[in-house]
């Protein structure tokens, strides 16, 4: 395996090098939905690794109408798991697929029956991972049996409820219900509850593993503790703890989150949910269970104590010295750049509670919004006036005058909470003598959602036509804050956004005035090129474009425009390619603004 070299230059010692390196044939290693990077780094370390997986969840389209489904495990591993000297399993995944991935196929089903796991109405996730957890659980004490190594990165426990069906050519029945946990990973697997946290720390009696724990605690977190397992000794007539479990972390309720457990001729290593898998791994296999486990690391050449600066070679101080400053760099740079975003975040927090808050952070922030759009004369009520409970804000434009009640709320308004500016509107235009008030219903609905997730516009068809009919304006605080960056893009103008709200019914804040050109027929140079077909509508080098996609809007400048590899100023007819300012995504549709 390795080759016996010639004196010669360096050169040739890198080449024969390179020529025979080879991976090492045990330990054999399987990684259980470790991020691909793992498996990467495991294999250019020479490391003979292979992949296996516990399932996705799988998202399951039961409905009342449809509210059953028929589904198989998901899980894949090695055909020679019981050959492997090391597992590593996450936990720490949820990955998710389609059910047409993992419904149950009938085409290849011989005999008069088969067997599946059945999802209903109202779960819309299955999770098959604790019954694959319990599967693997028979290979797994298998290799316990032996010298080997089983690594859990632990997250929180979960017991599922499967109900398996027998599908037959007369009926499909339940024929079996059976819970499983996904921490059952072997017999004897310690009791333990859920739990989460950050802080961790050394048990009283430091075990060799702990600092290389503590060494990647910052940034991860534990989902589990577990309890310390006990057996009856009679002598003592009290019971014991085994001294087989070894405690590496605990958090500071002295409870064990991590812990080693020495079972039959294996041993179990489980820890909490290391951030950087990929590097406490490596470390843990070069630094660690290589002399730890030297009969499972014949082949193992990673001497830790060649990189400890002990034995520098020529040149290295200098380049680790080096190294240091760059890091120092590092640091203090990165140190800046958090310091800019949180001056960003004060900065702009109004934005911020646009999208989050209610009461009066809200109606603040929507009042320095007001004024950010340069509204000449913007009144909060709330402060100047806190014992009337009128609306909330004031808006004198001299020839028109606006009343503005806002909420937010944790679902969606109610019939009431859309109407309640209209009686406010009408004893405003008392109070005037004038017709020229108007009422605009803010909202910030389902605001414990992100703003993506949310139901918009989260107006009923018919709240919107009342609020036609009443002459009033509905809006939510997300399309306030969309509109923010579509003024700063010059999308829109600010005088247009204050025009908007004026409006009546829903209130939709985006450009007005757009003429359809389709959508582009192909694209090139990464998006910044379109073939557009035109039909009278002129386009000119220079001129802006509107671009649509999923609601969202942004403008490109036209650079040049083509036609027969020949560059022309203006075409109105025919198809035309457009080079433009900025990528523009696929599907998206066109518009030019009317003049």
């Amino acid at each position: 395996m390795f080759a016996r070299k010639k004196q010669g230059s360096s050169e040739g010692k890198t080449k024969v090098e390179q020529e025979y390196k080879s991976v090492h044939e045990t330990p054999l290693i399987c990684l259980f939905d470790l991020d691909e990077s793992v498996l990467q780094s495991f294999k250019e370390d020479s490391y003979n690794c292979s992949i296996g997986s516990l399932g996705k969840l799988v998202r399951v389209p039961n409905d009342r109408i449809k509210p059953e489904h028929f589904l198989k495990l998901n899980y894949s591993q090695p055909v020679n798991t019981h050959e492997h000297d090391i597992l590593v399993f996450n936990m720490d995944f949820h990955e998710k697929e389609n059910f047409e991935d993992s419904q149950v196929c009938l085409d290849d089903v011989t005999g008069q029956s088969t067997h599946a796991l059945l999802s209903v109405f109202p779960e819309k996730i299955f999770n098959p991972r604790a019954y694959a957890t319990w599967f693997l659980s028979k290979e797994v004490n298998n290799i316990l049996n032996k010298e080997s190594i089983v690594i859990i990165f632990a997250s929180g426990q979960e017991v599922v409820t499967y109900q398996q069906v027998e599908i037959t050519s007369h009926q499909n029945r339940i024929v079996k219900q059976t819970d499983f946990s996904n921490t059952a990973f072997y017999s004897d697997f310690p009791d333990c509850y859920n739990k989460t946290g950050k802080k961790m720390k050394s048990p009283n009696k430091e075990a060799i593993l702990t600092p290389l724990l503590l060494k990647y605690a910052d940034n991860s977190s534990y989902e589990l503790t577990f309890s310390h397992p006990t057996y009856w000794n009679s002598k003592e007539g009290r019971q014991m703890k085994y001294d087989n479990f070894i405690p590496l972390l605990l958090n500071n309720d002295n409870e064990i989150i991590s812990f080693c457990h020495v079972h039959t001729e294996g041993t179990v290593l489980v820890f909490p949910c290391i951030n950087n898998k990929e590097l406490f791994l490596l470390e843990l296999f070069n630094n660690h269970l290589s002399e730890l486990f030297p009969n499972l690391f014949p082949f193992h050449g990673q001497f830790g104590w060649l990189d400890n600066g002990d034995y520098p070679l020529p040149g290295e101080v200098k380049l680790f010295d080096k190294r240091k400053d760059i890091e120092k760099k590092y640091i203090k740079d990165v140190e800046a750049n958090v310091k800019a975003i949180e001056n960003i975040k004060i900065r702009y927090s109004f934005l911020r509670d646009l999208i989050s808050e209610s009461g009066d952070k809200l109606v603040l922030a929507i009042e320095y919004y007001l004024n950010w759009l340069e509204f000449s004369n913007v009144v909060n009520l709330d402060e100047t006036n806190p014992d009337v409970l009128e609306e909330d804000i004031q808006v004198d434009c001299a020839d028109k005058f606006l009343v503005i009640e806002i909420k937010g709320i944790g679902g969606t308004s109610t019939d009431k909470d859309c109407s309640q500016v209209s009686k406010i509107r009408y004893r405003r235009a008392e109070q005037r003598n004038k017709f020229d008030v108007y009422g605009l219903y803010i909202v910030n609905h389902q605001r414990y959602m992100s703003p993506n997730s949310r139901k918009n516009p989260p107006f009923s068809e018919n709240q919107i036509k009342d609020a036609v009919l009443d002459k009033r304006g509905l809006l939510t605080t997300y399309d306030l804050y969309k509109a923010y960056f579509l003024i700063e893009d010059e999308v829109l103008s600010k005088s247009e956004v204050r025009d908007g709200l004026f409006e009546y019914g829903l209130v939709e804040l985006k450009p007005k005035n757009l003429i359809s050109l389709g959508v582009p027929q192909e694209y090139f140079s990464s998006g910044t090129i379109a073939i557009i077909e035109l039909n009278g509508i002129s386009l000119k080098v220079g001129m802006n474009l509107y671009v649509e996609k999923n609601g969202d809007y942004s403008k490109v400048n036209i650079l040049s425009l083509k036609i027969n590899d020949q560059n022309i100023d203006e075409i109105s007819n025919g198809e035309i390619g457009v080079k433009l300012s900025s990528s523009i995504k696929n599907k998206s549709e066109f518009f030019v603004k009317q003049s």
